[in-house]
């Protein structure tokens, strides 16, 4: 794509050429100036000019909007991250941790955890991904400690540890067991972490992500 072969948009262009590769995700504006993808009801985009963040509307592009590399905005925004080393990152060695599929099953349990239960997720749609993407626990003496998944445009996420298990390194393997799943499939582990996320970014570098340029917005204009 024209803007994204710049350097300065590595991350972006992994992110956008993994997406349409991967999610079925049209190209539907490739100017020099301007990438936009959409995959189901969600456009992703990315501009060269501050102004058409703003203005994104004229291009065509409405409802479900992301918004990559974006200036910060009077909202609430992520930065994106990329794992772009070619190889995996080096497998962890502690036997004492089990990471397995969770069933669809235990969506009642994932989507109370997640968030609090305020993720936004409908138990319904809990269960769907867990089928299409799969959600990862870890298991400590036969216990579910925690559990990491994949949201629907294949980004990482939904990163819980329970308070007993904390502060023993679970939130990086979990991370690291879920990079190299993904990168058993040819893709490229992303994930999107709130500005506020202090532990999340400092796990996400200490991971070796790269982090993209300016903010990202999610924005769902049936929601405003």
């Amino acid at each position: 794509m024209k803007l994204l072969d710049s350097d300065k948009y590595i991350v972006e262009r992994a992110v956008i050429e993994d997406t349409v590769r991967f999610e079925n995700a049209e190209v539907v504006v490739d100017e020099p100036h301007a990438s936009v993808i959409r995959s189901g009801s969600w456009y992703k985009c990315v501009f060269e000019d501050e102004r058409d963040y703003k203005d994104y509307r004229k291009y065509g592009i409405h409802g479900n909007v992301c918004l990559l590399g974006a200036p910060e905005m009077d909202r609430y925004g992520c930065f994106t991250f990329a794992y772009l080393n070619p190889m995996p990152p080096l497998p962890d060695v502690n036997t004492a941790v089990e990471i397995k599929r969770l069933a669809p099953s235990l969506a009642g349990t994932v989507l109370a955890a997640y968030h609090n239960g305020e993720s936004g997720y409908t138990l319904e749609r809990m269960e769907k991904l867990m089928r299409d993407k799969g959600i990862f626990g870890a298991i400590v003496d036969g216990k579910l400690a925690g559990f990491i998944g994949r949201h629907g445009d294949g980004s990482m996420g939904m990163l819980e540890v329970f308070e007993p298990f904390r502060r023993r390194g679970l939130a990086a393997r979990l991370e690291k067991f879920l990079m190299t799943y993904v990168m058993t499939f040819g893709r490229v582990p992303k994930c999107d972490v709130y500005t506020d996320n202090t532990a999340s970014m400092a796990l996400q570098n200490k991971l070796g992500l790269t982090r993209g340029v300016g903010y990202t917005y999610w924005i769902d204009e049936d929601e405003e």
